[in-house]
């Protein structure tokens, strides 16, 4: 024995006798105290007084044992698992202790996961799935960048970042339970509620497989994770509303353009295929809901036939250069396929409240509308005043060298839906780029051959 321990068990055996010495309660009396409760059915002051006798030498076991038994009655799992756990320790060979464990802690591993589905669950009320797995496919794709070399950093470093990256995958494993429960009110047909349900269980296996291996520092992280991107990229692709899709095949047709590297072996191109896909099948039924939508609710804009139409036959030809883009790499047709996908982006009323699964970008246009409408009724008002100013203006013409001048200009100024097209593009330029910085920044950590110099 060391001097060490020896210090400290000769602290533990004469902590009760400085305990009494100071004027406290022995263990004894404690136990006293807290029987008297137990017997006149004050639970509450019971376990206050019990509790911390359960580390007790000589009354340890007894205290834990009737810790254990008031807290299953009032229906604490958990403290009653704990307190049996310890009057078991107390006596390993006492048949009793080892039938009010297993009592103790059958079905409580279950009964914790249900709790906590139930809290995760509680939080996601009132947020839409499709974006909850919109953020899901984001953070599951920035998993797989960061998977690929968290196992090369030194010991107490790649600990840390497993943990951290564990925690991460287990957050966006939690998705899953809100997306389960609204296609399970959703679908009608039960046997095929029955088969998405059966997916959507296994997408969550395999989720919560990732974040395991993330936290064992195992060498399946890497697929592991890039499985459930996979998953939840095509649940994505089935829940998202067309303004989410249209936004989605924009990104990745202009990553398909730019020549961007593959996400998961996918290629952009065959990506925003399926979005605008996902888009053309629900966007009648969309249109129709929005429709009916505005004319009860005046801060919702209209959505004409003839714009419904005409977004109609943008997407249809989106498709069509999308196909052909597919067999080959074609980049002028990818880069029409951009901008009639911005285009049809334009076209799509904006929701102010954010309903329509846009950007903000509708009430600025409400305001800019509110304008236009107040600056003609003062116009209006002031006719009268100012009509003689206007025959003099329209009097006046413009030499025609300033005219063509004007009109020069006016061509050669981009319109405004070719600025967000080229602001979109150096985006995704900015991306790649970044990209490519960052693989060549690995490069240049990763070790050299014996054959090789660094100079």
């Amino acid at each position: 024995m060391t001097v060490r321990s020896a210090i400290v068990a000769l602290f533990i055996a004469f902590v009760p006798f400085f305990v009494f010495a100071n004027g406290q309660k022995s263990d004894s009396e404690v136990w006293n105290d807290g029987v008297a409760y137990y017997e006149a059915g004050d639970v509450t002051n019971a376990l206050r007084v019990l509790r911390p006798l359960m580390l007790s030498r000589t009354h340890g076991a007894r205290a834990a044992e009737v810790v254990a038994a008031l807290a299953h009655a009032k229906g604490d799992r958990d403290e009653a698992a704990a307190a049996s756990q310890i009057a078991l320790r107390a006596n390993p060979t006492d048949a009793k202790a080892n039938r009010n464990f297993t009592r103790a802690i059958d079905g409580l591993a279950s009964e914790r996961e249900n709790k906590r589905i139930e809290a995760i669950l509680k939080a996601a009320e009132g947020k839409d799935p499709a974006a909850m797995l919109r953020t899901a496919v984001y953070e599951s794709r920035e998993l797989i960048r960061e998977a690929a070399g968290y196992r090369t950093n030194v010991a107490e470093r790649a600990v840390a970042l497993s943990d951290s990256l564990s925690k991460r995958a287990q957050s966006i494993a939690d998705v899953w339970y809100p997306v389960r429960e609204v296609i399970a009110r959703s679908v009608t047909n039960e046997t095929q509620a029955a088969n998405i349900i059966s997916q959507v269980e296994q997408a969550t296996e395999k989720t919560k497989k990732a974040a395991k291996d993330f936290s064992d520092l195992s060498v399946e992280a890497y697929s592991s994770i890039s499985e459930a991107e996979y998953d939840f990229t095509r649940f994505f692709k089935l829940t998202a509303l067309p303004p989410a899709a249209i936004e989605e095949a924009l990104l990745s047709q202009s990553n398909a353009y730019l020549d961007v590297e593959s996400i998961n072996g996918r290629s952009w191109q065959n990506d925003s295929l399926d979005y605008t896909r996902a888009f053309r099948a629900k966007f009648p039924a969309w249109a129709r809901e929005w429709e009916a939508r505005a004319q009860s609710d005046t801060n919702l804009p209209p959505f004409t036939a003839e714009d419904q139409a005409k977004v109609s036959a943008l997407a249809t030809e989106v498709e069509k250069l999308q196909l052909e883009c597919c067999e080959k790499n074609l980049p002028p047709m990818q880069l029409r396929a951009c901008e009639l996908l911005d285009e049809i982006r334009s076209l799509l009323p904006k929701d102010k409240n954010g309903g329509g699964g846009n950007s903000g970008n509708s009430s600025q246009q409400g305001k800019e509308s509110s304008k236009s409408e107040n600056n003609e009724s003062s116009s209006k008002d002031n006719k009268d005043e100012s009509s003689q100013q206007d025959r003099q203006r329209e009097q006046e013409e413009a030499p025609p060298e300033e005219e063509e001048k004007e009109g020069k200009q006016a061509d050669s100024e981009p319109s405004a839906e070719e600025k967000e097209i080229d602001a979109l593009f150096r985006k995704a330029q900015e991306r790649n780029d970044e990209h490519e910085a960052e693989k060549k920044k690995r490069m240049r950590k990763a070790p050299l051959p014996p054959n090789e110099r660094d100079w």
